[in-house]
């Protein structure tokens, strides 16, 4: 089934409207301190919309392998909209949950998004600090 540019724009901006959390892309730097020893953070950028459903269970949507071919459940899918920039190594912090706000509500990413044609999709797990 193909579909036209006005019904993925369609869909796309339905997506987006389901889309009631919020949270911000830290982006993970790398660097060297002085001493030459390793420096690692997470910028955060502008907080933007995103799905989040943590009441996964054991469905298909959350299992997942790594590169290792090790098996393991996704504790989050995140979805966020198309375009945002985010990788591999970055991680996502949930700032709003169905309009409240929360704090120390960090996720790792569980290998690379999926992007399809509403949104990018992100197998999380909780960040370890």
């Amino acid at each position: 089934m193909t579909f036209t540019a006005a019904e993925i724009a369609a869909m796309v901006a339905t997506q987006d409207t389901w889309m009631q959390d919020s949270c911000q892309v830290g982006t993970y730097e790398f660097d060297v301190d002085l001493g030459g020893g390793p420096t690692a953070e997470y910028v955060y950028g502008n907080e933007i919309p995103c799905g989040v459903n943590t009441q996964l269970g054991t469905r298909a949507l959350n299992r997942y392998y790594d590169s290792e071919g090790t098996y393991s459940l996704a504790e989050a899918v995140i979805r966020l909209p198309l375009g945002t920039a985010i990788g591999f190594a970055d991680r996502i912090r949930v700032t709003k949950r169905l309009g409240t706000a929360c704090a120390n509500v960090d996720y790792d990413l569980m290998g690379t998004p999926s992007i399809g044609t509403t949104c990018i999709t992100c197998n999380c797990r909780s960040a370890s600090t």
